[in-house]
This record gives structure tokens, sequence and C-alpha cells, in this order.
């Protein structure tokens, strides 16, 4: 910080007409506040001066020595206090010398004990009055603030998302113990350099303990109480380097002075540190004012917190804080716009940082060439950013140099004759690229606020003009390391500007850059920004107004305040977290309480319904969606009677709406148009029309399309397919063919029963047909009239036999004839047929002669194995009945069809005067 001075003049030795030697000089300068000490900072005086007794308009002279003698700079104020005293600041720096003060003031009087002063005095200094004070620059300035201007103050709101927060690993606080450290001196610094671990900057101020350390030296003359060493991390150099706040000291009961080691071997270690967050965004806005404050920097006093206060125009009451800020120093370079907080760019955490805001350029006289690559590193030195030349460019001669500086869009605000100080690290390496010269650094600030300064070198000799010189770094050796170094400066306008370095020779690295405001104890700076959240909780887009108040270190307000009136205000959301968050009562999501959507919350009850809509027949357009009582008191709902149950009512007329409802087992819903599904699968209705399709079906206006059809029936003795397109099957209880019909059939059989006892004949070849059997014909049915013409003892059974035999596979082509049989007599039925195994059942048992019989019939199932085939069937029958019976039996009218029978299909026989079933038409 610059500090003003001011000359000698010896007030103390001039010779006057009258002394005053009184405290407060009640009778010449009226002293009406007098500090007990001067402390670090901007002190104050405060007097009003004899309205008679001093001349009006007379000099006043002060002079303000310290104890060496040395003079202290002063102002006369330009404000005028409440009680019409005027005020004077004394500068106290941190290099003022302590100890006892001599204040003079000197002055013209007119009279004095109500005598004028003698004619010699007249026109001249002619009184004096003295008095010291203590000075103490260590001590905090608790003087009251008083600004000879009121400080300015300008705001933009910005909303932005509020963050989560999380730890990796979920731990805020790790413990890292990988590798060994070992302890030294590091430019009379206590230092770890770590082996077989990596050290990061997040361990800056964590603690590290090492409980055994290794070799220590020197060895003390008595023994130590513990030899543990603990401390905390000042700053991370490098991954492999640290400096440590303390050095290792030791006691002993045995000695009343310390031990101090000075080095220790690679030991093992803990480090716990608070890691850094990683910020989640959330849904939750929040409205955050971002305040600008100008002129500052106050006539007396310091200010040492901000409190900001908040009115809306809409209001009734008072002033509401809603925040209290300790001033600090200011990183300028930010991205204000960055979600995250006070984001600032000089602070190298990835390269995604360097990449974002920083770029490079390489000029050559007039010319520019390619850039060089801007890499992230933490080997030499903890998070900071190389400047990769290659073989780029020379800049060996004066004029060709490389630049690394913030882009334009996140330049910084400066404020006029106002302090500050850019603070780095680095390294600046000899290489060839600049002819091994000394590495050379040059900082520029280049902006509205810095003018261009022609008589700068570079800013002659570049395409570019690179504002004013603020700072140069120079290396001797092959390679130095700078750390916290710092460049103070003043700007010379109130501007914006962008930081710019300039290397003029040798290979650099970049660490830790910060550029704030630059402001001894006790002195605040000109320019301060504030960014503060704003709650909502008021109607959104309102005018709001905010008040600023300043207080010094004791908590003393400053008599004046800054203001920022008929401020826009858009504001964030409100947004309700927690797991047991609650609202009582109703909810209105409205811009009145007639229209709009409540959501109610009762005991036994709970619903959600469009402001108005009183019930499904109360005719009023709306929607209700409930759980339990609701609409208690309308004569609107369905039936009279309030809703219970679970329900939903989406209502627009008779014609158009959707109600469900579990009291009343309900789901009806009524539209002119409907459409359920997505583009490709779906349910649609419209204009009398209705559509459903899928990937494989599609019917519309009484068409079907599909991949696959398939219909199945189901009975208690099965489900049975009856479609399918796939397959190629059509089933039902009425499908067949006929294969053999003969109305004329009239075959007479003869048996003879031999052996003894009850026997059976030999079976007689009754009729063969040869048929292709469909898929689907599951059954086969044989029917026929029968006689008999014996009355037998004993009665008898006429047993029926069908075999039946399919074409084999292995059989070669066969060549039909329509005018012959189907099969070719060239084709060996041996050979060609393959045979199942034979059907026997009893197709008619009487005792009684039969004549002229009603049909009998036989329903057989045909075997799967038949499916699909082209099959011989053969019927024979035969006699059951006493041995040595020799009977006729007569065949008539003999009818064989296929056909499918829903029930479960076996063998089973027909009795006399069963009616036979019609017989089926062509398939």
């Amino acid at each position: 910080m610059k500090r003003k001075e001011t000359v000698f003049k010896g007030l103390d030795s001039v010779n006057v007409f009258f002394t005053d030697n009184s405290l407060t000089s009640p009778d010449v300068f009226r002293i009406t506040e007098f500090p007990e000490r001067l402390t670090a900072g901007k002190n104050l005086i405060k007097l009003k001066g004899h309205p008679t007794n001093l001349r009006i308009g007379s000099y006043l002279n002060i002079e303000i020595l310290d104890y060496n003698g040395d003079p202290i700079y002063y102002e006369v104020v330009d404000y005028l206090d409440e009680d019409k005293s005027r005020i004077i600041s004394i500068y106290v720096y941190d290099d003022t010398s302590p100890g006892t003060a001599n204040i003079t003031l000197v002055g013209e009087l007119n009279e004095i004990n109500g005598q004028p002063v003698p004619q010699q005095w007249q026109g001249v200094t002619n009184v004096k009055w003295s008095r010291t004070v203590e000075i103490n620059p260590t001590i905090s300035n608790d003087t009251e603030i008083i600004f000879d201007s009121v400080p300015s103050a300008s705001l933009t709101e910005q909303v932005g998302v509020q963050l989560d927060r999380t730890y990796p690993g979920n731990q805020q606080f790790p413990t890292y113990t990988t590798g060994t450290v070992r302890y030294f001196s590091y430019n009379n610094v206590p230092a770890f350099e770590i082996q077989g671990g990596l050290f990061n900057k997040e361990m800056e101020g964590g603690t590290i303990t090492v409980s055994s350390p290794v070799n220590l030296t020197p060895t003390p003359q008595y023994t130590p109480g513990t030899t543990t060493y603990k401390t905390t991390v000042r700053k991370v150099l490098s991954d492999t380097l640290m400096l440590l706040d303390d050095e290792f000291r030791v006691a002993s009961s045995q000695s009343i002075f310390t031990h101090i080691y000075t080095q220790f071997d690679y030991s093992s270690f803990s480090i716990t540190y608070e890691a850094d967050p990683v910020y989640i965004p959330t849904q939750n806005s929040e409205s955050f004012a971002n305040i600008s404050l100008f002129g500052l920097e106050p006539a007396t006093g310091d200010v040492s917190r901000i409190k900001i206060f908040l009115n809306g125009n809409g209001s009734i009451g008072t002033w509401e804080q809603i925040n209290d800020i300790e001033l600090e120093e200011n990183e300028l370079f930010i991205d204000e716009a960055n979600v995250f907080p006070d984001f600032e760019i000089g602070l190298f955490t990835s390269q995604s940082v360097i990449d974002t805001y920083w770029e490079t350029n390489y000029y050559s006289g007039f010319n520019e060439g390619s850039s060089p690559t801007l890499l992230w590193t933490s080997s030499s030195i903890a998070n900071a950013v190389q400047i990769v030349t290659g073989s780029i460019g020379d800049i060996t001669a004066y004029n060709q140099v490389y630049t690394f500086q913030t882009k334009p869009e996140y330049a910084a605000t400066f404020v006029s004759e106002s302090s500050y100080k850019i603070t780095i690290d680095a390294i600046g390496t000899r290489g060839s690229v600049s002819g091994n010269n000394n590495p050379k650094l040059s900082i520029f600030l280049s902006g509205s606020a810095f003018p261009f300064d022609s008589t700068d070198i570079l800013n002659q000799e570049l395409p570019t003009r690179l504002g004013v010189r603020v700072g140069e770094l120079e290396v001797t050796t092959n390679s130095q390391r700078f750390d916290d170094t710092i460049f103070e400066f003043e700007a010379p306008r109130t501007g914006t500007a962008s930081l710019i370095f300039v290397i003029e020779s040798g290979e650099w690295t970049f660490s830790d850059i910060r550029t704030t405001t630059d402001n001894d104890p006790g002195y605040t700076p000109a320019y301060s920004k504030i960014r503060t959240e704003v709650p909502t909780k008021h109607k959104s887009s309102n005018q709001y107004r905010f008040r600023i108040d300043y207080f010094n270190v004791d908590g003393v307000k400053s008599k004046q305040s800054s203001y920022i009136n008929n401020v826009d205000w858009q504001g964030g959301n409100r947004y309700i977290d927690g797991d047991y968050s609650m609202i009582t009562g109703s909810l209105y999501v409205a811009d009145s309480l007639e229209t709009g959507i409540a959501i109610s919350g009762l005991k036994d009850t709970g619903f959600v319904r469009s402001l108005g809509y009183s019930g499904f027949e109360y005719g009023d357009p709306g929607f209700l969606i409930w759980s339990g009582s609701a609409l208690s008191g309308s004569s609107g709902t369905k039936g009279g009677v309030p809703y219970s149950g679970v329900g939903l009512e989406l209502y627009a007329n008779t014609e158009n709406y959707f109600r469900f409802s579990t009291t009343d087992s309900e789901l009806d819903v009524r539209t002119q148009k409907f459409f359920v599904g997505n583009s490709s699968t779906f349910i649609s209705a419209s204009d009398g029309n209705l559509e459903i399709s899928s990937s494989g079906l599609n019917i519309y206006n009484g068409s079907i399309s599909a991949s696959a059809v398939e219909i199945f029936e189901s009975s208690s003795t099965g489900t049975y397919k009856i479609l399918s397109t796939s397959e190629r099957i059509v089933d039902a209880s009425n499908i067949g063919k006929v294969i053999f019909e003969d109305s004329a059939f009239n075959v007479d059989t003869t048996h003879v029963v031999g052996g003894t006892g009850f026997g059976t004949s030999s079976y007689s070849g009754l009729a063969s047909f040869n048929t292709m059997v469909w898929p689907g014909e599951t059954t086969i049915v044989f029917a026929t009239q029968i006689s008999s013409s014996t009355n037998l003892v004993g009665g008898m059974n006429i047993n029926l036999q069908i075999n039946a035999s399919y074409l084999s596979g292995s059989v070669a082509v066969v060549t039909l004839n329509p005018t012959s049989s189907l099969i070719s007599t060239a084709v060996s039925e041996v050979d060609s047929y393959t045979a199942i195994d034979p059907l026997n059942f009893v197709i008619a048992s009487k005792t009684d002669v039969i004549t002229a019989s009603p049909f009998v019939q036989a329903i057989i199932q045909i075997p799967a194995e038949l499916q699909s085939k082209y099959v011989k069937f053969e019927v024979s029958e035969s006699l059951e009945a006493a041995t040595g019976v020799t009977e006729t039996v007569s065949w008539r009218n003999v009818y064989v069809w296929t056909t499918r029978q829903a029930f479960k299909f076996e063998q089973e026989a027909i009795g006399l005067g069963d009616e036979i079933p019609s017989l089926p038409g062509p398939i």
C-alpha cells in the first residue's frame, strides 16, 4: 500500500502569544473528541473552535510527531459532524514508530479571556495547544467510521442453483498415510519432502503428525518428554514438498529451555485435512445480489464488517438484515457467472480451468505466430500451468515474446487511486528458446483502467497494446522458484483490465495467481465486491431497496449508510425439501383464491382439484383427484353424496369426460377421439372408426392384417387351437369331409363261431377307402345300419375293426390316373404303407333279432401320426357269440366322414337308436 507523507514543520517550538495547556482547549480549539491512543489506520480528532476567541477565517496548522520526532501524515476531512465539529484524520501505518506522540495545533486568536490580543500579535500565529498520545500500530482500529463522501453502490441480480456438497469417498476430513517424509529446513522454513506418496493443495491447513521420527538431529542434552512431531501445513509447494508452520521443538522436565530438532530421516506420518467438496447442482434456484461498493475507504476509521438490509417496496415494516460480512481482501479475477462460489480463475485446479479462462500468444516484432500450449502440472510446483513453447518460435530478441493472459471476457474491475497487489508463485528456467539468456518476466495490466503506456518499449514494438507494466521478475541462475511474490500498484483510472504475463526470455511455470485489493492493517480498500443470497420470501418480480451499513472492529456502526433503491427483483424459486416437511391445511396454486388449483390435506381426506369444480354432476368443467372423503359440502357430486375411496374425475361436458371411482367400481370414459399407445403400437378411434395396431397386427374398418393369427378354445378338458394362420389350421366342430358314402351299400356277412363256450368268429372285410387326413381332422365317424337274422340265447356282440396305414415317405413318386384307382397299381401297398395298431370295438350288442335298425355309429379319434398323411382305412367285422352258432349280419347304407369334436376324443360305441349327426359339407 502506498504511504502518504508530510514534511516536518516544528510547530511545537513556535513562539506564540498564548500557549494553551488545558486538556481539551475549551477557550480556543474546543477539542470535542480526542483518542485514547492512535492505532493502525485513520484516527480522528474532533474540534469545533471557539466562535469568538479564534479569528474567523484564520488558518489552523497541525503537526503530529511520533516517538522519534518524525511527522505523521494527517488530513482535515471535508465533513461537518452533527455537533458542527470538524474532523482531523491521523494516518498510522504498520511501520509508524510506537510510543508517545505529540499533537500540536497552532492558530490565530482574536481575543482571549475577554481581552483582545496585543497589536503585535494580531494577524499572525499567536496561539498553540499540544497534547501527547500513545501510538500502537499493532492494535486494531476502533475509530469512528466517517466518510467524506458516502460510498456508492451498484447491484445486479444473479439467479443460480443451490449446490449440494459431497466429498470423495464420503470423507470430509480424510487421513493420508501413503509414503514417508523427511524433515528439513527449506529457505529457513520447516519443510517435509515425501517419497512413495504425493502431496496435494487440499492438504494446506491440515494437521500432520510424525509419531516416531527416525534419526533426529541434533541430539538434545536431556531426554525430551516426547518426540512426536505435530504441526500444520503452511503451503504445498509441489507434489513432493510442503512448508510447515512450526519448528520441531521439544521440552523436558530436566530443563527450562526447549530443544529444536532441525532434521530427521524418512519416517511414517499421517495428515488429516479437509477435502475440497464436490458441488452438485440441485433444482432449487437461489437469488444473489452482486454488490459493488465504490469509494469505500473512509476518511477516519476502518470498515471491519458490512451488514446488508432489505426492504420490499410492497412491504410494511422495518429493514430486514440478510447478511453480515467480514470485509476482507477481494480477489478481482473471478468468474461471476460460475455456479460455484467465488470461483477464482488464477487457481489452476485442473486443465479445464486453464483452457476456460486463459490464453497465450507469440509475437515476433509486429508479426504474430502460433501460440504456445498451456499444460496443467503439479510436479515442480503444485497446481500450476506450464507454458510449453516447443519449437513455436524464438524469443531471443527484445521484441520477441510469449504472452500468457486472462481472456478478455473475464476482465476485472479497478478503482482509480486504489491500491492493489498481484501475488504469484512461479518458476523461471533458463532455456535455448531465448538463447539461454536470464529468464525474464514482465507483468502488465491492460484495459480502460490502465491506459496505454506509449513509453514502454514493448508497447512500441508489438502488434498489440499491453497496457501498463506493474512488475518484473528476472532469474540470474539456471532456475529459480518464486513463492508468494507480491507486486503492488495503483489503478490510474476506474475501469476494467486483463492480466498479462509477458515472457521475454526463459521458460516459465505459474501457480496461485491472485489479484486483490492491497491495504495495510487498519485501512479499508476503496473498492469491494460482495455476493450475498437474497431470500425469496415475498412475491417474485418485486422491487427491493437495499441498505448497507458499515461497522468498525468494535461493532460500532457508522452514521452514514449506502442505499440502492427500486431494484427490480426476479427472485429464486420456493423449494421445500427434507424428510419431514409439511404444509398444513390447504395450498392454492393460483393468482387468486377463485381460480387455479387447490391442494387439500385434511383428516381422513386428501384431494387436488381445480378451483370452481364442485363435482361430476355440477356441470362446470374441471378436475378432481381424491382419496378418502371429498367435496362433502357440494351438491354436485355424483349421486349427491360425498366422494369416498380413491378416484379421478376429468370433466368437460357430458360427452367428454374421464371418471374412475373405486367406491363405484367404475371406469367411465367419454370422448370423440382417443389414442392409447405410441406411433407403432396403439389403439385409437375417431369419426366412427376404430384401429388397433402393433408390430404384427392391424385391425381397421373391419379388416384384419397380421403376421400370424391364432385362436384357442378352452373347455373343461383343455385348450384347443381352432385357428392358426402360421400352421395353416382352421379347426371347429363342423370341420371335416365325407370320405365314403354308399346309400346302396348292401352286404350280408355270415359268421360261424367255432370252438367251445363263447367265442369270436374271424374278421371279414367290409369296406376299404383312401383319403388325405388334413390338420384339424381329429375324428373319423363310421355310420351304418345293421340287422341280424337270429335271436340268440345269451346274446351276441357285433365287433368292428378299422385298420389304418399311411403312405411312407420312402415310396417313389406316385403317378395318379383320374380314371383309375387313386393309387397306382405300380405301387406296392405292402411296402409303401406304414401300418398302425388297429382299432377294435363293439359296434352293437343285442339279444333280439336286429331288423331295420336305425343308424349306429362309431366315433374314433384319428392318431396324431396320421395328421397330414395320405391314409388307407380298411374296415372289418366279426361276431362274438356262443360256439357253433352261424349268423348272418346285414350291413346297409354305410357312411364314413372325418370331423372335429370339441370334447376329449376316445373310442366309443353309439347304441342303436341314436341319431346320426348331420354330414358336414366340403372343407
